[in-house]
Parts: C-alpha cells; sequence; structure tokens
C-alpha cells in the first residue's frame, strides 16, 4: 500500500489503484513517506450493504462505500475509475480536516496562491497555463483543489490537459478570482453573496454524514473571510499572467 498526503493527513492507497491510474494524475507532489496513515482506499468486492457509485452518470459502474476510516471500492473498470476513486480518498480527507473540495484552477506565486473559478469553459485550463508559461506560476491543479482553514489551499494530483500537472502540493491562499472572458485585463469588485454563491457552485456535494450544506457554507465563509475576491476579465494571452502576477506582487508590497 502506497501513501499520499492530502492536507496534513495520509491516506494508504492499493497499489493495485495507483498501478491504473491515467496520465491525468501526478502523483509525485503528493507522494508521503512517513506518518501513519489516517485513511485508506482499498479496492474488491463490496460487501452487502449501502453503496454509492464513484460515477452518478453511470450508475451501474464501479461503486464505493465508507465504512469509518476505510474507503472500500469496487474494482475500477477504467482510468477514469480509479481517479474517481482517489477523489472520493481526497475528499473525505479533507472534509475530515475541515476543508473542503472544490472545482477550480489554482496556481501559485512565491507560496502565495490564486484560486480561479468559473463554470464550464470559462477559461480554468487557460488562465492555469498562461500563468505557469508566462509568468513562473507553480500549478496546484486546473480542476481540482482543496480548501482548508487558516486559508490554505492543497493542490491536487487531478488535471484536466496533460500538459498542466501538479507542480505544488500547496500554498497559503491570497485570492480568489471569478473567471469571465473579455477584450481586455481588469479586475472588478464583487458583492459578498455573488462571490458565496460562485464558490457554493463549485463546491463538491458533501459525502453522506460528513457535513450538511449549512456546515459547508460556514467553512466556505470562515476561509474567505480574509481573502481578496474579485472578478478577472481576461484575454487569451500572455499579458493576462503578468497582469494577475503584478496585481498580486503590488498588493502584498508594503507602502
Amino acid at each position: 500500500m502506497r501513501r499520499l498526503r492530502f492536507g496534513e493527513w495520509s491516506v494508504g492507497v492499493d497499489e493495485g489503484l495507483l498501478t491504473q491510474v491515467g496520465a491525468r494524475c501526478a502523483l509525485a507532489p503528493f507522494l508521503a513517506e512517513d506518518g501513519a496513515p489516517r485513511l485508506s482506499l482499498r479496492a474488491g468486492a463490496l460487501p452487502e450493504g449501502p453503496s454509492m457509485p464513484l460515477d452518478p452518470r453511470r450508475p451501474s459502474g464501479p461503486r464505493f462505500r465508507v465504512e469509518g476510516d476505510v474507503v472500500r471500492v469496487e474494482p475500477p473498470q477504467a482510468f477514469l475509475d480509479t481517479e474517481l476513486a482517489l477523489r472520493v480518498g481526497m475528499q473525505l480527507a479533507t472534509l475530515r480536516q475541515g476543508g473542503l473540495l472544490l472545482h477550480a484552477a489554482g496556481v501559485a506565486f512565491q507560496g502565495r496562491a490564486v484560486v480561479a473559478i468559473g463554470p464550464s469553459g470559462a477559461g480554468k485550463s487557460t488562465f492555469t497555463r498562461l500563468c505557469a508559461r508566462e509568468a513562473g506560476a507553480e500549478v496546484l491543479s486546473d480542476e481540482v483543489l482543496g480548501l482548508y482553514p487558516g486559508a490554505r489551499v492543497e493542490g491536487s494530483p487531478f488535471c484536466s490537459d496533460l500538459d498542466l500537472p501538479s507542480s505544488l502540493a500547496r500554498a497559503q491562499l491570497a485570492a480568489v478570482l471569478l473567471l469571465e472572458k473579455g477584450g481586455e485585463e481588469r479586475l472588478e469588485a464583487v458583492a459578498a453573496p455573488e462571490a458565496i454563491a460562485a464558490m457554493m457552485a463549485q463546491v463538491f456535494r458533501p459525502l453522506p454524514g460528513e457535513a450538511s450544506q449549512g456546515e459547508v457554507l460556514q467553512r466556505l465563509v470562515r476561509i474567505l473571510s480574509c481573502v481578496e475576491i474579485r472578478r478577472f476579465v481576461f484575454r487569451k494571452d500572455a499579458a493576462a499572467a503578468g497582469f494577475v502576477r503584478d496585481w498580486l506582487h503590488g498588493w502584498h508590497t508594503p507602502g
């Protein structure tokens, strides 16, 4: 059994699952060399009892069940099933550490993270690629992030584009950007209700018995209480990456 680190927790994962991980997973930044696993992810036949599909769109596909500190998963049928199983393990570890799992992109400039959110097609992968290639940012993920108390951001092994694997496991959250494509780069103020609603729309649905929607909302509000939130209108242009880097640097520069 290999160990992956999500937040401060080590999660043991059956070797059989990790050998089936596809190219869309970059495990290296998350491998844990020490520490007893707090959770384990095990593949095999499920005993009788309630279970959930790994992919809600395929209710007849492989299923999983949480049994205390063990996540039991039916043998994956495809690379995507293995990826979804790892996501369940990450989500459980994140929830139990007081955090949230989010559909979002994240990059870090000298340890300060910018999280970018938006619906499909908003430009999360484009934003990530521009920041990494044109402004020297480190990639947390262009697909899935964990948010933790104290405004910490955890990257993930998952990427939507093969050229955007995670190169950094964690960073301190400095800003959240609501992405919008446009003809120039600019930042706009966002009212708190709109920002929270946009963030909640990207939070993974909590696993049954782990956190209610009300608890999820409270966690999100606490995490974002000391974070800058803006709408970022941008072009698919190298200038967009420099714009964000310079804004972040100027915001953190005394005086």
